[in-house]
């Protein structure tokens, strides 16, 4: 092989390791902002939780127990009997 020819393809192999390189340290770089981004849900998550009153999730409510229904008083013949052979 002549000088010339070496020289090409000691610049295409270089060119082909640099380029290779880039693409590991993008595709890494990706991975980790991804991990990353992961992580910082996470923890807003949790601070979320840990932040929140219990007062909040259950709520204490004490309704007075009281007749709502209007129509339990209005027959007046509930106390009759009807039957006279019983």
């Amino acid at each position: 092989m002549n000088k010339k020819s070496i020289i090409i393809i000691l610049i295409i192999a270089f060119l082909a390791l640099v380029g290779g390189g880039y693409y590991y340290w993008k595709i890494k770089t990706q991975k980790s902002a991804t991990q990353q981004t992961a992580d910082d849900i996470q923890k807003t998550v949790d601070n979320i939780s840990n932040n929140v009153s219990p007062d909040v999730t259950t709520p204490a409510i004490n309704l007075p127990n009281t007749d709502a229904n209007p129509y339990n008083k209005t027959n007046p013949f509930t106390n009759l009997k009807t039957n006279p052979f019983q």
